[in-house]
């Protein structure tokens, strides 16, 4: 009962003021995108949740696919520590590429399309299903340099290769939510690292059939000293015992 009422609260505090704003005012968003193609309220509220849901999911692997690399790295954690916010959000990127969430990208073509490879051309016809790769692409050398499956946060990409590759998809169907996860994720694994945090093994990796990736599970952490000692932290100016 508490999540339903929870449910019902998002959908008239926050959706359903969206919608009636939408309508008098149309923006360049997905509510307004599916208003015009008919959805009803509860589609949208639908649409909402499934949205909060991925973002929610998929930054929550960041973070912890971040941690875990920072953790086995002790030279990659002295650099985040060290780093201002630009520099971290360049490790995450380069993370991120080189564990991208969502592995593959199933999608159906609209329209013929002819896909030249190295060693084969492939006619695409409209309905047919692609799959897109995602952890292959962002190994190419051709488009991410030299020594793909290592983790270099100084990485030179090919022009107009986006830092992340194609972990945050591309073009029209770029996630909108990548900016705000990647901001999500460096805030609180800066925080994070402020306290001497170390790892009590490695997390459990499953394979998780709707991502057609990994799912991160279990990785349990704790601060490097007696659990009775009190620990005084800068961040907030907030002692935390």
């Amino acid at each position: 009962m508490r999540a339903q009422t929870a449910l019902w609260r998002f959908y008239w505090l926050d959706v359903k003021p969206a919608i009636r704003a939408r309508r008098r005012q149309p923006q360049e968003d997905v509510i307004t995108q599916v208003l015009e193609r008919g959805f009803r309220d509860l589609d949208v509220l639908t649409e909402c949740v499934t949205y909060g849901a991925a973002g929610m999911v998929t930054t929550r692997e960041l973070i912890t696919v971040g941690a875990w690399h920072l953790l086995e790295d002790p030279e990659l954690l002295r650099r985040f520590r060290g780093g201002d916010r630009a520099e971290r959000t360049q490790i995450l990127n380069e993370t991120l590429r080189l564990e991208p969430v969502v592995g593959h990208l199933l999608r159906r073509a609209t329209r013929a399309t002819t896909l030249h490879g190295e060693n084969a051309t492939v006619q695409v016809e409209p309905g047919d299903l692609v799959d897109l790769d995602l952890r292959a692409a962002n190994a190419d050398p051709q488009a991410v340099g030299e020594e793909p499956l290592g983790l270099c946060p100084d990485r030179s990409v090919a022009t107009g290769v986006p830092a992340s590759a194609m972990s945050l998809g591309d073009g029209h169907h770029r996630c909108p939510g990548g900016p705000i996860g990647l901001m999500e994720a460096e805030v609180f694994l800066a925080a994070l690292f402020r306290w001497d945090i170390v790892a009590d093994g490695p997390p459990r990796v499953r394979w998780n059939p709707v991502t057609l990736g990994y799912d991160l599970d279990g990785l349990m952490l704790r601060l490097d000293q007696p659990r009775s000692a009190t620990v005084t932290t800068a961040w907030r100016g907030a002692p935390v015992a």
